[in-house]
């Protein structure tokens, strides 16, 4: 339960962005809000691992936090469980899942398995929601208004008010008489005219919950030379560019689109469909194609 106040931040999608999480931190506390939801994929694609889980603990320490697991953090998980699994630094598909993953503690990754994929949220005086990555049902579930399957899936959500994080896109919408908001990403946000960390503080009363979106700009060349001095060009070259380019210019374009042709590349070529396989090749035509860069 999430008592007194009726304010609470929530952010999502944080993906190792530290200068973007520390930009939303500050402001939340100029607004003196004291309880934190984190909706998941806190580490992934830029070089700050380990100051992004430092400030999470320094939080938790500090204020009421709710960690939400993504999908990110259930790649480290089975990672850990599965010796098989080959992940190799200097391949797109691969190199960031790598870096990660040799930045984590056991500690770190006993933290993500203690983490819910969902939790139903009850505050004093207002109405009850529930928050996830990608669906209470799924991690990796998206709950993007535009996709085919979302009237049967808002159909089985179980409160009225669902708050989401995984597509990067900021939304609120009603399907079957369900309110789905999602604040967009801290770290690695899509539709914004040029980089920019979304999060969303909540306004809560009997009546219901008000969002209130915010979009902050943030030092995204520090963000950039951080990439820089770990070498991420070299661990996942074009990986690199994709998170270069959405920071910096925001847009449409997802790692996923990108991955995605890249893989069709592949299979053309090669009748193979293994992205962790995907060679370089494939994946500048795809960035060729989709970013032009």
């Amino acid at each position: 339960m999430i008592p007194e106040k009726k304010q609470i931040a929530i952010l999502a999608d944080i993906h190792s962005n530290f200068e973007a999480f520390r930009t939303c931190i500050e402001e939340a506390e100029k607004r003196n809000i004291h309880h934190y939801i984190f909706l998941g994929d806190y580490l992934g694609d830029l070089a700050c691992p380990q100051k992004t889980l430092k400030l999470m603990r320094e939080l938790k320490n500090k204020y009421k936090c709710i960690f939400i697991r993504g999908n990110k953090e259930e790649y480290w998980i089975n990672h850990r469980k599965n010796k098989d699994e080959i992940w190799e630094s200097g391949k797109s598909g691969s190199g960031m899942l790598c870096y990660n993953y040799e930045n984590l503690t056991e500690k770190d990754i006993d933290f993500f398995e203690k983490m819910p994929i969902s939790q139903l949220i009850n505050t004093a005086g207002c109405p009850p929601f529930t928050v996830c990555h990608g669906s209470p049902f799924r991690v990796n579930e998206s709950l993007r208004y535009d996709f085919d399957y979302i009237d049967e899936l808002t159909k089985k959500l179980p409160t009225q008010l669902t708050v989401c994080g995984h597509s990067h896109i900021r939304a609120d919408y009603t399907r079957n008489g369900k309110r789905v908001i999602n604040p967009g990403s801290v770290g690695v946000s899509l539709r914004t005219d040029g980089g920019k960390a979304l999060f969303m503080i909540l306004h809560g009363s009997e009546e219901g919950w008000s969002p209130e979106f915010l979009s902050l700009e943030y030092d995204v060349e520090k963000a950039i030379e951080d990439m820089d001095r770990e070498k991420l060009y070299l661990k996942a070259p074009c990986w690199y560019k994709i998170t270069k380019h959405i920071i910096k210019e925001g847009g449409d374009d997802s790692f996923v689109a990108v991955l995605t042709r890249a893989n069709k590349i592949y299979f053309e070529e090669t009748g193979i469909s293994i992205w962790q396989d995907i060679p370089e090749r494939c994946w500048e035509k795809a960035l060729w194609e989709i970013l032009r860069i």
